[in-house]
């Protein structure tokens, strides 16, 4: 079977969501919940929106972010967006994923979980060059 029913004791998946100003406030936002292992990853995209505010209707040009975590880290995530949002009352919302593939659900798993600390792909490619500098190469015998 391709897609796995989340047993309601485990990790489930939830997308938390929002709305920022910008795109640097989405990237922002996405990156410092990812790098504090609150989120596995964030997806941004442009939007519009009508709302009224102080009884003024508003429409704006706004970025929707939504970030996968699991559910125990929901609240926490909740208030990390809520802390640094610029929105003196961001909508932050929450929605459960019922479904989901059962090799996704143990990388998410896994990479929260660990205490490893995340590195950038420039970080990384220094160590591989480094690496083959010493005459490693991975996969092979010296």
């Amino acid at each position: 079977m391709l897609v796995e029913s989340i047993d309601k004791e485990d990790k489930n998946i939830v997308f938390v969501y929002t709305t920022c100003q910008d795109l640097a406030e989405a990237k922002y936002l996405s990156l410092s919940a990812i790098e504090d292992k609150l989120a596995i990853c964030a997806d941004f995209w442009e939007v519009n929106s009508i709302y009224p505010w102080h009884s003024v209707m508003q429409d704006v040009n706004q970025y929707m972010v939504m970030m996968t975590t699991q559910k125990p880290l929901a609240q926490k995530l909740i208030s990390f967006i809520t802390g640094l949002h610029s929105y003196s009352i961001p909508m932050v919302g929450c929605t459960d994923v019922p479904f989901a593939n059962p090799s996704y659900l143990t990388w998410v798993d896994k990479t929260l979980s660990s205490m490893e600390p995340y590195r950038s792909i420039e970080e990384d490619q220094a160590i591989q060059r480094s690496l083959a500098e010493d005459g490693y190469h991975p996969g092979h015998l010296k």
